[in-house]
């Protein structure tokens, strides 16, 4: 034990140095990552953003959004038809600098996310520092889910800012994009606003609604929407059904793909999950407190990655932001044990998918067959329940 701390000792100096901590060497840091990454990408295939980049030629040329057309080896689109506004100024590029700066704006959405938190300068410290190796995962293989995360710090910072017009775009677009952004209601409690947050809801979904027909035509994207519910449908069987396959590494997937067994409804999963998610809100008197609505955001992050059958790998820096959001900003302090989860999910969702930290036959044979990178996640979340249904969060108990 004494070595232990010792050794934790060590780490505390080493790590309060003021470089760790300089806006300066975090800056350059994340500046440097989605350009490291797209030059290492820079002749290969990049397959997922050739899918994002179809979402706006096929809208501009009235093709069928859904489709799994030759030259997406395999795949097809799964995000609304909205997201050809968002991906247009890069797929009008050339591929190679197309992807590069969409990497780039991916880490530039995430940093400015982070920023805009209503936390303290270490906390937000910690957020970038922890979270720098999961942001990989999402770059690599060119994934929205790093901005997915980044949208559900915004829509929490903008309803803690109580700016109902931000708040409600933030949503509303993620909505119209991936439908994930549904989770941003859970924070529809906390801001004072509420007629004026869903009139501007309401607008907001007319315009995302109406947009792609500027570009294409009326029934045609009328006709996209049909589309996108049949692909998610289907998307959502495939994933129930094939146990090998990188989607459904949830909470959901864990059993499936540890038992075997497929001959049951997620619905015995999903229920009492969604129940237990909405348990917090009962304590009214607890809305007051800022810690007790971080902990709700950080509850948001891990429940929507826990319960999605749709859930990969590289949509697991949600979570992770959540682990900092869950172990900072209680007003208590945190005991060995909290510090020993934190470390355990680090090591076990993180690190686990690097070659460098972790011999590749445990990921590959035992962690991502099984779904285990939703294990840490999955504990976490049933020990932040417990804590938001019996914990006082007022800022008395501030160590």
């Amino acid at each position: 034990m004494q070595t232990l701390n010792l050794y934790l000792s060590k780490a505390k100096q080493f790590f309060s140095l003021p470089f760790w901590s300089s806006w300066r060497t975090i800056t350059v840091v994340y500046a440097f990552i989605p350009i490291i990454i797209g030059i290492l990408k820079w002749h290969n295939d990049n397959d997922t953003y050739h899918i994002y980049k179809s979402v706006f030629w096929n809208t501009v040329n009235q093709l069928p959004l859904y489709e799994f057309y030759d030259y997406l080896k395999g795949d097809c689109n799964h995000y609304g038809p909205i997201f050809s506004y968002v991906i247009a100024p890069f797929a009008l590029l050339p591929d190679t600098w197309g992807m590069f700066l969409w990497l780039c704006c991916l880490v530039a959405v995430f940093y400015f996310a982070v920023r805009y938190m209503p936390l303290k300068k270490w906390q937000m410290v910690f957020m970038f520092w922890f979270c720098a190796h999961e942001v990989l995962t999402p770059l690599f293989v060119e994934q929205y889910d790093l901005a997915m995360a980044a949208s559900y710090l915004l829509m929490f910072s903008c309803v803690e800012k109580q700016q109902p017009l931000r708040a409600s775009f933030i949503i509303m677009l993620n909505v119209f994009i991936k439908l994930y952004g549904i989770m941003g209601f859970a924070f529809f409690f906390f801001i004072k606003e509420k007629k004026e947050f869903i009139m501007c809801c309401i607008v907001w979904a007319f315009i995302f609604f109406v947009a792609p027909m500027f570009i294409s035509s009326p029934d045609y994207v009328a006709d996209q929407y049909f589309g996108w519910y049949d692909s998610l449908m289907a998307k959502n069987a495939q994933n129930l059904n094939e146990f090998f396959n990188t989607t459904n590494t949830s909470l959901l997937g864990m059993p499936r793909k540890i038992s075997g067994n497929t001959e049951y409804s997620d619905l015995w999963l999903l229920i009492p999950g969604f129940l237990l998610f909405l348990s917090p809100f009962r304590r009214v008197d607890q809305y007051q407190h800022k810690a007790f609505r971080l902990a709700m955001l950080a509850s948001v992050t891990m429940f929507v990655t826990l319960f999605s059958t749709s859930s990969e790998s590289y949509g697991y820096i949600a979570p992770m932001t959540g682990f900092v959001v869950w172990y900072t900003t209680a007003p208590w302090r945190r005991s060995r044990l909290d510090l020993c989860l934190l470390i355990y999910a680090f090591i076990f969702t993180s690190l686990c998918t690097s070659d460098v930290f972790f011999p590749r036959w445990i990921w590959k044979e035992i962690i991502a067959p099984y779904a285990l990178k939703a294990l840490p996640t999955t504990i976490i979340w049933f020990y932040l329940m417990w804590e938001m249904n019996t914990k006082d969060y007022a800022e008395k108990n501030v160590r």
